[in-house]
């Protein structure tokens, strides 16, 4: 019996949703920098709020994710292509980071994943490492494994909704509240 119970749980927690990061709780998401594939087009904090106010977006998805993640971070992939419509449809914007590779080394491999599991639903960017997922406070800052993908939610003024960890969440349904 106790051993079902703890298959159970490790069942469940990667899909429940995360505590906010005190560096996120009620507030903006903090300023950040990350690269597209033509390691010209650039997406920070100001970008992105122009871009949302552009576009009028009510929510701002980010899915960080590393093409070795193919387990877990293909199928969150699949289901945002899939709901890619309805998504658009209601106002949210959907970004895909990597944060697994370096993009000078494994540009080709992750855009290959991404055209695999997302297809061209969504644009995608590079941070070269985890250090925006620390910068945030998803991670702890000395933590060398986590478990992606990670899903961080904003309303249209860039403030943190939701941070969700790994598969079998509520995700894209959680982000209908309040539209």
């Amino acid at each position: 019996m106790r051993l079902v119970i703890i298959l159970l749980l490790t069942l469940l927690m990667p899909a429940l949703s995360l505590p906010l990061p005190k560096e996120l709780q009620g507030n903006i998401v903090p300023d950040f920098f990350v690269l597209a594939m033509d390691n010209e087009t650039e997406l920070n904090r100001d970008n992105l709020a122009k871009e949302v106010k552009k576009t009028g977006a009510k929510r701002i998805v980010f899915s960080f994710f590393a093409s070795w993640c193919t387990e877990n971070c293909g199928p969150e992939f699949i289901k945002l292509k899939e709901n890619s419509g309805i998504l658009k449809e209601k106002g949210v914007s959907v970004y895909l980071i990597d944060v697994g590779e370096k993009i000078m080394q494994k540009g080709k491999e992750v855009s290959d994943f991404v055209s695999k599991y997302a297809g061209d639903a969504f644009p995608f960017y590079f941070n070269q490492n985890a250090s925006l997922l620390k910068n945030f406070g998803i991670i702890e800052r000395n933590a060398t494994q986590f478990s992606l993908p990670v899903i961080l939610v904003m309303d249209a003024n860039l403030k943190v909704l939701d941070v969700f960890t790994g598969v079998g969440n509520d995700f894209p349904q959680t982000l209908w509240n309040g539209l």
